[in-house]
């Protein structure tokens, strides 16, 4: 957040829901918080707070991003209807919870992708992806991306990672990470607290 080095400082663990891939359903999930103790070259009085999501999640989503792309897979790569898609997920009951996702959040999650697809296209750091990612219906733009994106290796880290999930990576990283506090290619970052 500002530039500096060794200036954050590990403050505990707020925690949130999460659906992983399989459905699993965490109800408290640990996310790691962090105070940064100033805010470039001037010393303040107020201090700034941060969280540290796994690579996997999305701000303000309790969907996991391989949740999504399971679900958008099935839809635009296995033609299931949205339907469907429910009552599949309905089958990942896990001690009495039940996946029960409205279509409201199947159409937000088609919403995210789109927005993903235009941060890509305009980041002009993806030549592979602009050619396929340039459909002329959204339904095949999705699913395009999709495919795109279930095949991405990400060599940045290590060991690399493939999927959605190294594309997003990916994507940070290229515009800086956080040393530039660059956007995020799904979702959009929380607004720092003061404390």
């Amino acid at each position: 957040m500002c530039g500096g080095s060794h200036c954050a400082k590990f403050i505990g663990y707020y925690h949130r829901p999460v659906f992983d891939e399989n459905g699993t359903y965490y109800k408290a999930f640990p996310i790691a918080r962090f105070l940064c103790r100033r805010k470039g070259d001037k010393p303040i009085v107020d201090h700034r707070t941060f969280s540290l999501l796994p690579h996997q999640l999305i701000p303000y989503s309790k969907y996991s991003i391989p949740f999504i792309f399971k679900v958008l897979k099935l839809i635009h790569i296995e033609d299931k209807s949205v339907m469907e898609v429910q009552t599949y997920l309905s089958g990942f009951e896990q001690v009495g919870i039940y996946v029960d996702l409205s279509a409201s959040s199947i159409y937000r999650f088609k919403r995210l992708v789109l927005e993903a697809i235009n941060k890509l296209l305009s980041s002009a750091g993806y030549p592979e992806a602009e050619k396929i990612l340039q459909q002329s219906s959204v339904y095949h733009r999705i699913k395009a991306f999709i495919l795109f994106a279930r095949t991405f290796w990400c060599y940045k880290t290590r060991p690399c990672i493939r999927g959605p999930c190294a594309l997003s990576y990916d994507y940070y990283m290229q515009g800086g990470g956080w040393f530039r506090n660059n956007y995020f290619l799904f979702g959009i970052p929380s607004q720092f607290r003061i404390v």
